[in-house]
This record gives structure tokens, C-alpha cells and sequence, in this order.
């Protein structure tokens, strides 16, 4: 979950370094700097989202555990995509931001799904019986149910 985390502020990271780095930049027309703008406020809304599920996560709710599942395969496509666009763009960077999206996500995905533990965590468990409660049984250890 911890993991997940760091995924999203990587995604929120990335896109306040982004927005901060290109919109210093000269040459760039308004309507250029609008789409960029509204480009970036997308994958902040989804990095933001990520972190939401984290902390659902952290809950053990499953139903973020699923979300998360199928979020992390496209966090990896984005963190491939955003490591490419920077080892393209400009010669000699190097692409951290996206590389460490890839191998965060790649950790994740790895850390939900693997272990048993891990699924175990989100699988509900059943409520616990009150205080002197026996759970009721209908046969006896050595003869056949009746």
C-alpha cells in the first residue's frame, strides 16, 4: 500500500515539476499553454486519485485493492510513455521521474498480487462472535451429522 503511495506522489510530483519546468519556458502560445494546463490537471486528478486509493488501501478495503489492480498496468504504460517522451526530447536527461514511476509501479503491482498475504489482507473476514458465544454445531466429533 505504502508503495501505492509513493506511485501517486511520483504522478503529483512529475506533473508540479512539469507545469513548473515548460511554463518558465519561452516560445510558447496561449492556447499551447492552455492545452498543456488541461492535459496536466488530468493526470493530476489521477495521480490525486491514486493516493486516495492508497489510503483505502491502508483500510483493507477490496474494492480499492481491485481499482488498484487494474490502475497499476496503466501507471506503468504512463511511466513507460513519460520515460520515452524524456529520453527523446532531450538528449543526455535522465528520465527519473518516469523511470521511477515504471519500476514503483512494477513494485506494486508485485507487492498486491504476489503474496499471499497481501490478498489475504483484503479477503473480509468474518464478524467476530460476542462475548460467550459458542458457535453451534449439529454433530459430535465421531458421529455422522443427524
Amino acid at each position: 500500500m505504502s508503495l501505492f503511495a509513493i506511485v501517486g506522489v511520483l504522478i503529483v510530483g512529475r506533473v508540479a515539476y512539469g507545469v513548473v519546468d515548460n511554463l518558465g519556458r519561452e516560445g510558447w502560445t496561449d492556447g499551447a499553454r492552455a492545452m498543456f494546463l488541461f492535459l496536466n490537471s488530468i493526470v493530476l486528478v489521477f495521480g490525486l486519485f491514486v493516493l486516495v486509493l492508497a489510503y483505502q488501501m491502508g483500510r483493507g478495503r477490496m474494492w480499492a485493492w481491485i481499482v488498484g489492480l487494474v490502475l497499476l498496468p496503466v501507471t506503468l504504460l504512463f511511466g513507460i510513455v513519460l520515460t520515452l517522451v524524456t529520453v527523446l526530447a532531450t538528449v543526455g536527461d535522465i528520465p527519473w521521474s518516469g523511470g521511477g514511476v515504471v519500476v514503483t509501479s512494477l513494485a506494486a503491482l508485485v507487492a498486491l498480487s504476489v503474496p499471499r498475504s497481501a490478498r489475504n489482507y483484503f479477503v473480509p473476514k468474518p464478524a467476530p462472535l460476542p462475548a460467550g458465544a459458542y458457535p453451534v454445531h449439529h454433530w459430535v466429533p465421531g458421529h455422522p451429522p443427524a
